[in-house]
């Protein structure tokens, strides 16, 4: 996968952490965490601690909210010793569980507008990962100073779609070039995409499919072709699901077709399953209680193309 990807092998098998409990019915373990920070939080947490100490690394989200502090605020430096500290936390944690590589990103799914209002615009946003990226880089801690954080831009899916091949719901939603910091302070496109069927627009449990199920290509092609014409950059699918709420099948269905796509496409350095329920709404993609799910993500981690590993920090 090269060096900006940190992976060799294959592509990282890996999902949030409420899917850490499964890993005795996948029959391996994950490589690889998705875990969520907020400004002002310690790193590592006891959680985060505990599943590096098994051999895994973490995919880590630093974010603001609407009310915290704007990004205006960030890129003026008001928030510097925090930011700060917390990279530098990331970084030692990497070293003291002898982890190659570990990934960090601000702020995901900036695009998204429902939970990013009042932040700044998507200008301000470069400007804020401008300066965090800077902040980093003069503590050498990136990959390619001698230390070993890699940097990772999350956007939901429908960033990099294009705007005239969006549903009128996702017309809002932002375009990845205006959220772009540039190939030299990001060495990985990631995306958040989910085979929802339509349980966005469903009310209450009483789920009817509004929309068939749709493919992974359809999903995370655009993210792929946008990280090939910013120089061939590796990708991460750094949440995916399908809703449980689907038709009998559909859910392992396209558990299935996600490993034929990341094997298909070896741009993809890692996919992280999101074993959950958003907090409103119906939509909900954990598979713990379906056994045909968990043995199509058990046979997905098998898989030749998901055996990647960590490169050795040099």
């Amino acid at each position: 996968m090269g060096l900006r990807s940190g992976v060799t092998g294959g592509a990282l098998f890996g999902a949030d952490v409420p899917l850490a409990t499964e890993q005795p019915r996948l029959g391996r373990k994950l490589s690889i965490f998705r875990v969520y920070h907020r400004l002002g939080e310690h790193f590592p947490s006891a959680q985060d601690r505990s599943l590096m100490a098994a051999g895994s690394t973490l995919l880590v989200s630093l974010d603001t909210l609407p009310g915290q502090a704007s990004y205006a605020s960030i890129a003026a430096g008001r928030e510097d010793g925090a930011i700060t500290t917390f990279l530098k936390s990331v970084e030692q944690a990497a070293v003291t569980y002898h982890l190659g590589a570990i990934y960090f990103c601000f702020e995901h799914e900036a695009n998204n507008p429902t939970t990013h209002t009042g932040l700044g615009t998507p200008t301000q946003f470069v400007m804020a990962w401008d300066h965090i990226h800077q902040l980093a880089e003069s503590a050498h801690l990136d990959w390619n100073q001698g230390g070993r954080l890699h940097w990772v831009l999350i956007l939901t899916h429908l960033a990099y779609t294009p705007t005239a091949a969006r549903p009128l719901w996702a017309l809002t939603a932002g375009v990845a070039s205006d959220y772009w910091p540039g190939a030299n302070e990001v060495d990985i496109v990631a995306a958040d995409g989910y085979n929802s069927q339509g349980c966005r627009q469903a009310s209450g449990d009483n789920f009817i499919a509004t929309r068939p199920a749709i493919s992974p290509d359809a999903l995370f092609g655009p993210v792929i072709s946008f990280a090939q014409a910013e120089g061939g950059l590796p990708v991460f699918i750094a949440e995916w699901g399908s809703t449980s709420h689907a038709p009998s099948g559909d859910q392992p269905w396209f558990i299935q077709q996600m490993q034929a796509y990341v094997t298909h496409n070896q741009e993809i350095a890692a996919a992280l399953y999101w074993n959950g329920r958003p907090p409103h709404g119906p939509c909900d993609y954990s598979i713990n209680n379906n056994p045909a799910s968990v043995a199509a993500l058990a046979t997905m981690g098998r898989a030749p193309a998901l055996q990647g590993q960590l490169m050795q920090s040099g």
